[in-house]
């Protein structure tokens, strides 16, 4: 049997020179990074928006004995007033978990952002498109460092690539996480780099990559680590790839499952007891999923790690 001539010949030796991966076809190989105190994986818990929502799912965390290494509130910090940003890091500092915080302003919320709010506004993501929004972003990371977040997460490169620099100059916090959000959009190995080189720690992916992409995306951003939504809102898909749990932290290590976002039909959805009870339950069996088809004892993150994000005493 003759072997197939693949198409894009020059575009494939060009992306291997430059260390790329040349197509989806190449066979999965274990990663053998772990984070920087030991362990491959860990649980992140999305859309954790309220201090009410944050108090009813830790409760079905002890309730229901499931592991979860921190959460992620994504509606933005603009939202929350300062007593309530300082009452849901209390709540997670004292109960071990980290917390990220999604920064605002975005284009939903700003006067200026008129392209946004059109048919075509989808196209603009969520990249802002004046200063004075910028300039506020900015401001309110300041803020959340000294509320004593240590986790955020960024929407638009271009902040994240500012908020890198401030951080370098010891503007804000050494031990300060930069993630990037899902809807920045990292959906190649080229963008996962790009990311990395403009001062993400963490990367989200996009919700549906297979995983050679994943793959390729270990091996071009190697000092990142990368958060895979494992089931998502019916809204952006409701598919759940529990199956794929094991394979995912083998080649993506060191990663984060972000889990329990299939309770939902959407992401601006209330988030009630029952719901935040029933997220648990989910996270529960996607780590049952991972224990029965993993290769042997995975280790979690370990609680001391930075990629944790656990919050510190305000002014700390």
């Amino acid at each position: 049997m003759s072997a197939v001539i693949r198409s894009a010949t020059r575009g494939r030796a060009a992306l291997a020179e430059l260390g790329y991966s040349a197509g989806d076809d190449e066979p999965l190989r274990a990663s053998d990074a772990s984070f920087r105190n030991g362990g491959k994986y860990g649980v992140e818990i999305p859309a954790i928006n309220t201090f009410r929502q944050l108090e009813a799912t830790v409760g079905a965390l002890r309730d229901q004995e499931v592991y979860c290494t921190r959460f992620d509130e994504t509606h933005g910090s603009i939202l929350l007033s300062s007593s309530e940003i300082s009452d849901m890091l209390a709540l997670c500092r004292e109960n071990g978990y980290g917390l990220l915080i999604g920064l605002g302003p975005r284009p939903e919320y700003d006067v200026k952002a008129t392209f946004y709010r059109t048919q075509f506004g989808i196209e603009q993501g969520r990249q802002l498109n004046n200063s004075d929004a910028f300039a506020q972003c900015v401001d309110e990371a300041f803020r959340l460092c000294e509320l004593g977040c240590r986790g955020i997460t960024v929407y638009d490169v271009g902040v994240l690539k500012v908020l890198g620099q401030l951080r370098a100059r010891r503007k804000l916090p050494p031990d300060l996480v930069l993630k990037t959000s899902s809807h920045c959009m990292a959906t190649n190995p080229a963008l996962a780099s790009l990311f990395a080189e403009c001062g993400a720690d963490a990367i989200t992916t996009a919700h549906d990559l297979g995983l050679p992409v994943l793959q390729a995306m270990r091996k071009a951003a190697p000092g990142t680590v990368l958060d895979i939504p494992t089931d998502v809102y019916k809204s952006k898909g409701g598919f759940i790839r529990w199956f794929e749990l094991a394979e995912m932290v083998q080649i993506s290590a060191p990663m984060f499952f972000k889990m329990g976002a299939s309770v939902q039909d959407h992401p601006y959805d209330s988030v009630k007891p029952e719901a935040a009870a029933e997220r648990v339950r989910r996270v529960r069996v996607g780590l049952e999923y991972l224990k029965v088809h993993g290769p042997g004892a995975i280790a979690p993150i370990e609680a001391a790690d930075r990629l944790v994000c656990l919050p510190v005493a305000p002014g700390g």
